[in-house]
Protein backbone atom coordinates (compact mmCIF):
# COMPACT_ATOMS: atom_id res chain seq x y z
CA UNK A 1 0.00 0.00 0.00
CA UNK A 2 1.35 3.41 -1.00
CA UNK A 3 1.58 5.68 2.04
CA UNK A 4 2.30 8.85 0.05
CA UNK A 5 -0.48 11.45 0.06
CA UNK A 6 -2.50 11.89 -3.10
CA UNK A 7 -1.52 14.97 -5.07
CA UNK A 8 -3.99 17.83 -5.14
CA UNK A 9 -5.03 18.74 -8.65
CA UNK A 10 -6.79 21.79 -10.03
CA UNK A 11 -8.86 22.42 -13.10
CA UNK A 12 -7.98 25.90 -14.39
CA UNK A 13 -9.24 28.30 -17.03
CA UNK A 14 -7.34 31.39 -18.15
CA UNK A 15 -8.85 34.13 -20.29
CA UNK A 16 -6.02 36.30 -21.59
CA UNK A 17 -7.84 38.83 -23.70
CA UNK A 18 -6.62 41.94 -25.46
CA UNK A 19 -8.55 44.30 -23.19
CA UNK A 20 -9.30 42.30 -20.01
CA UNK A 21 -8.06 39.04 -18.51
CA UNK A 22 -9.14 36.71 -15.74
CA UNK A 23 -8.97 33.18 -14.47
CA UNK A 24 -11.05 30.56 -12.69
CA UNK A 25 -10.22 27.29 -10.99
CA UNK A 26 -11.68 24.37 -9.08
CA UNK A 27 -10.27 21.44 -7.18
CA UNK A 28 -10.39 18.46 -9.51
CA UNK A 29 -12.38 16.30 -7.10
CA UNK A 30 -14.98 19.04 -6.56
CA UNK A 31 -15.12 19.78 -10.29
CA UNK A 32 -15.86 16.11 -11.02
CA UNK A 33 -18.74 16.21 -8.52
CA UNK A 34 -20.07 19.62 -9.55
CA UNK A 35 -18.54 21.34 -12.63
CA UNK A 36 -20.25 24.60 -11.64
CA UNK A 37 -18.45 24.83 -8.30
CA UNK A 38 -15.61 27.08 -9.43
CA UNK A 39 -13.63 29.92 -7.88
CA UNK A 40 -13.37 33.18 -9.79
CA UNK A 41 -11.10 35.57 -7.89
CA UNK A 42 -11.88 39.28 -7.78
CA UNK A 43 -9.51 41.98 -9.01
CA UNK A 44 -9.61 45.35 -7.26
CA UNK A 45 -8.92 48.71 -8.89
CA UNK A 46 -7.79 50.82 -5.93
CA UNK A 47 -8.10 54.08 -7.90
CA UNK A 48 -11.85 53.75 -8.47
CA UNK A 49 -12.74 51.09 -5.86
CA UNK A 50 -13.92 48.80 -8.65
CA UNK A 51 -14.20 45.07 -8.03
CA UNK A 52 -14.32 42.84 -11.09
CA UNK A 53 -13.81 39.25 -12.21
CA UNK A 54 -11.35 40.57 -14.81
CA UNK A 55 -8.46 43.01 -14.85
CA UNK A 56 -6.98 45.05 -17.69
CA UNK A 57 -4.50 43.08 -19.80
CA UNK A 58 -1.73 45.52 -18.92
CA UNK A 59 1.86 44.74 -18.00
CA UNK A 60 4.52 46.85 -16.26
CA UNK A 61 8.17 45.85 -16.59
CA UNK A 62 11.30 47.37 -15.08
CA UNK A 63 14.40 48.55 -16.99
CA UNK A 64 15.61 44.93 -17.27
CA UNK A 65 12.20 43.99 -18.71
CA UNK A 66 11.45 41.96 -15.57
CA UNK A 67 7.90 41.68 -14.25
CA UNK A 68 6.74 44.45 -11.90
CA UNK A 69 2.93 44.32 -12.01
CA UNK A 70 -0.09 43.17 -14.01
CA UNK A 71 -3.60 44.55 -14.50
CA UNK A 72 -5.01 47.19 -12.19
CA UNK A 73 -1.83 46.99 -10.10
CA UNK A 74 0.29 47.85 -13.18
CA UNK A 75 -1.90 50.87 -13.92
CA UNK A 76 -1.83 52.11 -10.32
CA UNK A 77 1.92 51.55 -9.98
CA UNK A 78 2.58 53.47 -13.21
CA UNK A 79 0.52 56.45 -11.99
CA UNK A 80 2.48 56.44 -8.70
CA UNK A 81 5.82 56.26 -10.58
CA UNK A 82 4.79 59.15 -12.85
CA UNK A 83 3.80 61.30 -9.85
CA UNK A 84 7.30 60.79 -8.43
CA UNK A 85 8.96 61.25 -11.83
CA UNK A 86 10.41 57.74 -11.64
CA UNK A 87 8.76 56.14 -14.68
CA UNK A 88 11.54 56.65 -17.25
CA UNK A 89 13.09 53.21 -16.74
CA UNK A 90 9.82 51.26 -16.98
CA UNK A 91 8.00 49.59 -19.86
CA UNK A 92 4.20 49.84 -19.88
CA UNK A 93 2.40 47.47 -22.26
CA UNK A 94 -1.38 48.07 -22.39
CA UNK A 95 -3.95 45.81 -24.04
CA UNK A 96 -1.63 43.06 -25.16
CA UNK A 97 -2.59 39.52 -25.99
CA UNK A 98 -0.49 36.70 -27.42
CA UNK A 99 1.46 39.04 -29.69
CA UNK A 100 5.20 39.05 -29.25
CA UNK A 101 6.49 42.58 -28.90
CA UNK A 102 9.78 43.25 -30.66
CA UNK A 103 9.91 46.89 -29.64
CA UNK A 104 8.85 48.06 -26.20
CA UNK A 105 8.27 51.75 -25.70
CA UNK A 106 9.53 53.44 -22.54
CA UNK A 107 6.95 55.56 -20.72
Amino acid sequence: MDASPELDCLVCAIDLGTTYSGYAYAEKSEYQDDPLKIMVPNWIDRSSVTISNKTPTTLLLDKDQSFVAFGYEAETTLVELKKRGENDDYFYIPQFDFMLHDNLEKV
